[in-house]
């Protein structure tokens, strides 16, 4: 069976001539169409929905494919959509041929949403000046509640040389598809049941996972990303570098890359929780280190628990290329709850 992400390709990456235009036109030409939504967007629903001098909005429906194993909002996924309107937001204030890039991003998750809500991230300019572009972002859900907030370090870089260079003024052509695009489509995978979680270790789930004997999330199949090693404290993830996951330009979209990173950073987490501990992410701090290109092989996450107490677990990931190049380098924070009393609650919600 073809998963989603081994398909032939949707959407496409600009015409490079419109960095010829100024930077709030690039990201208008993408609302009208003359640019074409890249595949990202046409894997997940992610859109631009408005583009204005230094505050860029994007959207993105809560489908069932961005669910993971606790059946919520994969905590990962706000980190995914805030990465969009963030360096965006900065880009709408430059002047044409200055190309940017992201440098770091980070998160705090406030909440979450439901299956058939719709996040709205908000990307605002804080400042930019010839070398650096700094943004914050809000994303909320449909009724307005913060889920998420979080900031960006950019690099401004030196001004490309486009002199004659005409930036496309037509709508780009897009090719009439027989089925819809994935994230309408019904969904694959499944979750685990809130009364396994609560009698199974942790590292135990992430076990029976890898042998198979669970299913793994939607988003999984989704995207592609996967479990691939476990053992307490240390876990390991992969996601392949392939066209579905490419931004506006033609590379591994960053929103990828901070989803992987918030999947491996918990499931260490979970790995050293024990029966019945309930935990949510708090944040996490991601820093670019290079582009990732869609080459087609993997990139892999491995986090590693450095902090277990009580109430709070800190996970470090590296995430790696084929070539063995770090990519970007992610901590994130836990809470950990009261295991025995999730364990209680759980045996009543079955009796």
């Amino acid at each position: 069976m073809t998963e989603i992400w081994q398909e032939p390709v949707r959407g496409a990456a600009a015409d490079p001539a419109i960095l010829a235009l100024p930077g709030l036109e690039q990201l208008r030409s993408f609302l009208d169409g003359r640019a074409p939504a890249p595949p990202v967007a046409r894997l997940t629903g992610r859109a631009l929905a408005e583009a204005d001098e230094g505050r860029v909005v994007y959207t993105m429906p809560v489908t069932g494919w961005v669910v993971g194993p606790k059946a919520t909002l994969h905590p990962g996924v706000l980190a995914f959509l805030a990465d969009a309107p963030l360096l965006a937001a900065v880009v709408s204030t430059l002047p044409p041929a200055t190309p940017t890039t992201t440098a770091e991003v980070s998160i705090t998750f406030l909440g979450t949403a439901s299956l058939g809500d719709e996040l709205r991230a908000e990307g605002r300019v804080i400042h930019v000046d010839a070398t650096t572009g700094l943004a914050e972002v809000f994303v909320r859900a449909r009724d307005g509640r913060l889920l998420a907030h979080g900031t960006t370090r950019g690099f401004i870089l030196p001004a490309l040389d486009l002199a004659g260079v005409d930036p496309p003024t037509e709508a780009a052509g897009v090719p009439a598809d027989e089925t819809p695009d994935p994230y309408l489509r019904p969904v694959a995978g499944g979750t685990v049941g809130s009364g396994a979680m609560a009698a199974t270790s942790g590292v135990d789930l992430l076990r029976r996972q890898l042998a198979g004997e669970l299913p793994r999330p939607p988003i999984d199949h989704l995207t592609g990303m996967r479990l691939t090693a476990a053992e307490g404290g240390r876990v390991t993830f992969a996601l392949p570098a392939g066209p579905w996951a490419t931004n506006e330009f033609g590379t591994v979209f960053g929103g990828m890359l901070a989803l992987l990173a918030a999947s491996a950073g918990s499931a260490a987490v979970q790995s050293v929780a024990e029966v019945g501990t309930p935990f949510a992410a708090l944040d996490m701090k991601m820093n670019v280190i290079r582009p990732v290109f869609p080459d087609g092989t993997d990139v892999t996450a491995t986090a590693t628990v450095v902090h277990a107490g009580r109430n709070l677990a800190i996970a470090n990931t590296e995430i790696v290329a084929a070539n063995g190049k770090t990519v970007a380098l992610a901590t994130g924070t836990t809470a950990l709850g009261d295991a025995a009393a999730a364990r209680a609650a759980a045996a009543l919600a079955y009796d």
